[in-house]
């Protein structure tokens, strides 16, 4: 004995039964209400170029133990919090590696790169100088 037929039926009957009521009224109209202009909704920027640069290198450094954080303003002077497990002798060739990224990014602007350790004292400073002379454009000062 199969009941699918009846409960299908039941169902049918229920959906149908719907079907017989009037469609509802429509509310009354009322006068249209004056509405203040809607506000121009927000201009989306671009990110600059500095941010772009900036997402690149957290982006890479990211679970490298190398760099901990990295900021950058419109000076383009690029602060790098260096974890511990980066060694004196390394700071040097990594703020170089940096440096060249920047000029790569930057050209024709004077650029710094600021190394941190991880208690926040600055370890080094080396910058990047346009208008000197090719063999004295870049200057590293450690703080160590």
């Amino acid at each position: 004995m199969n009941h699918k037929p009846f409960w299908i039926a039941g169902l049918l009957a229920m959906l149908l039964a719907g079907c017989d009521d009037p469609p509802p009224k429509a509310p009354p109209s009322r006068p249209p209400v004056a509405q203040a202009p809607a506000a121009p909704a927000p201009q989306l920027r671009a990110p600059s170029k500095q941010e772009q640069f900036l997402a690149r290198i957290k982006g890479s450094a990211a679970g490298n133990n190398v760099i901990r954080d990295a900021r950058m303003n419109r000076d383009n002077e690029l602060g790098v919090v260096f974890d511990t497990q980066v060694k004196l002798d390394q700071v040097r060739p990594l703020m170089t590696t940096l440096l060249r990224e920047m000029r790569d990014e930057f050209p024709g602007r004077p650029l710094m790169v600021i190394g941190y350790a991880p208690n926040g004292q600055a370890m080094a400073t080396m910058g990047y100088d346009p208008s000197a002379p090719a063999d004295s454009n870049v200057s590293y000062k450690p703080n160590f």
